[in-house]
Formats: C-alpha cells, structure tokens, sequence
C-alpha cells in the first residue's frame, strides 16, 4: 500500500492562501508590479479548474455541522464533486501556476511561512489525491478524513471566530463572490479603506510582522528595538503637554511597555500594544502642534 504523501507546494489551498499573503506585503510596501495579484488573476479566474478546486477546499475548511454522519456525507459529496473536476486540466493548471510562482518568487521563501489550518489543509490534499491511487494506505487516508469530520463538527473559539470575522478575505466574499476580482478587491480597497490612516510606524511594524513570519528572532529583535523608541518619544511629548490626567496616562502607558517581557515568540499582543502606542503617539503629535 502507497501512503498519499502531501505536496505542500501541490496544495490549491496552500498556494492561495500564500498569494494572498504575498499580495499583501505587496500592498504595503507599494509594489507596483503586482506580481501576486496578476497570479491569482489568471490562475484563479472563475472559469479555470483550479478556483473549481479552490472552491472545494473552502467549503470543507468553513462549514460546519453538528453531527459526525452528516460532517462524512458532507465530505464525500465534495469528494465526488472533486471527481467531476476536469483532472487532466487541474494538473495542468497547477504546473503552470507552480512554475509562475517559482520563476516570480523564491520558491523557499514563497513556502516558509507558517499555514492557518495546515492540518486540515493536508487532510484535505490527501482525502483527494487518494482518487489518483490504485493501492493507498487506507488507514493514512481514513485518519485524514477524520481530521477533516473533527474540524466540521467543531465549535470554534470565540477567538478563532473574531480572527475570522476579521479576515480581508472573508469580507470581501460577502461582497462578491468572484475570485477573479479577489486580489484587487481584498488587498487594494478593502485593505486600504480599512489602514488607510496607518502612519509609517504602523505600516513598517506590519511589513516587519508579515515579512517575518518564519524569522520569528529578527521580529523579536524588531518589537526589542521599537519599544525604547516608543518610550523615549512618548517621555518627550509628555513634557510638552500640560493636561495633567494625559500626562499620567502617558507616564503609565510608557512604565507598561519598559515593563514589557518577550518570550522566544512576539505574541500578537505585542504587535497590538505597539500599534496602540504608536496612534496615542499619533494623536498627542496632532494635539501638541494643533496648539
């Protein structure tokens, strides 16, 4: 018996969701190439078998039931969807968007970041890949079908479900539902009408935080750096403000963060703290040369 061994760089779901992530560091450091966004334009369009896929992979990552027996005849409908998908176009489809990626990105770099729902992700891969095999590991592919049975009958945290309600992507598929226009949409109006008013502070610690998504120690040295900045400009503005409850406030902001410990890993508490301090700084700089 052959196990379905999972291809990362094979996986619809995986290689979308680095797009998105790649037109998004894109959008914030002002490439106007938009090499990611043309992409997933031409690969993704609504007629092409690898958005079919996509579609497939989707519906099995966010639905939900509450029963184990409706979750598997959920999973096997779209098994069976999946089986009406033209195969022979999707591997082609899927070599050519593999070969744009590798010849537009660096190919390790491009895969290196962690993946939302890896697990699931690959369970999905293989669930589908095992159609392809005469002789597979029955026990391999069964295992990555429960994985996907225990994630549609689950009940997600509240956490997870504000992580989601807040996800670019998931607001604008309630606008629109055509992946053609996604990346435009998503990563150009979307992203920008909600950070549009991001001073070079902010945009620099989210390109810092993207961009180091698998270098977790040159974020760290990043936040290491930023907050003594952050003191230090916010101990000079405290001296120019005369309201005496703002500069209390500021005082205690600035004694949390020089209080501020980070671990092996920045959390995204830090990345919150630090843009929160960063629009405080914003709007006492506003205050102060408004008088």
């Amino acid at each position: 018996m052959k196990r379905v061994k999972h291809s990362k760089f094979k996986n619809t779901g995986i290689l979308f969701e680095l797009l998105v992530r790649q037109i998004t560091l894109e959008v914030l450091n002002g490439d106007t190439t938009e090499t990611a966004k043309t992409i997933v334009s031409e690969f993704f369009s609504a007629k092409t078998e690898l958005n079919k896929e996509l579609r497939l992979y989707d519906l099995l990552l966010k639905e939900k039931y509450k029963s184990e027996s409706r979750a598997e005849k959920f999973i096997d409908t779209i098994n069976e969807a999946h089986s009406r998908i033209n195969q022979t176009n999707l591997h082609k489809e899927k070599y050519n968007l593999i070969k744009k990626i590798n010849e537009s990105f660096n190919m390790d770099d491009f895969l290196s970041s962690p993946i939302t729902n890896y697990k699931v992700l690959a369970s999905i891969y293989k669930v589908f890949e095992s159609k392809n095999y005469e002789n597979y590991d029955v026990k391999d592919v069964f295992n990555s079908k429960i994985t996907l049975i225990e994630n549609i009958t689950s009940k997600p945290t509240k956490m997870v479900e504000a992580v989601e309600a807040d996800r670019i992507v998931e607001s604008y598929k309630k606008q629109d539902k055509d992946l053609r226009l996604l990346t435009y949409k998503i990563l150009v109006e979307t992203f920008n009408k909600k950070y549009s008013n991001l001073d070079d502070n902010q945009k620099n610690l989210l390109k810092e935080y993207i961009n180091n998504l698998s270098n977790t120690t040159g974020f760290k040295s990043y936040i290491e750096k930023e907050i003594p900045k952050i003191i230090s400009e916010m101990k000079s503005l405290g001296k120019a403000i005369k309201d005496k409850v703002t500069k209390i406030k500021l005082a205690e902001t600035a004694l949390v963060l020089s209080k501020t410990k980070i671990g092996k890993v920045v959390s995204d508490n830090h990345v919150s703290s630090l843009m929160i301090s960063y629009e405080l700084i914003k709007e006492l700089k506003s205050k102060v040369n408004g008088k």
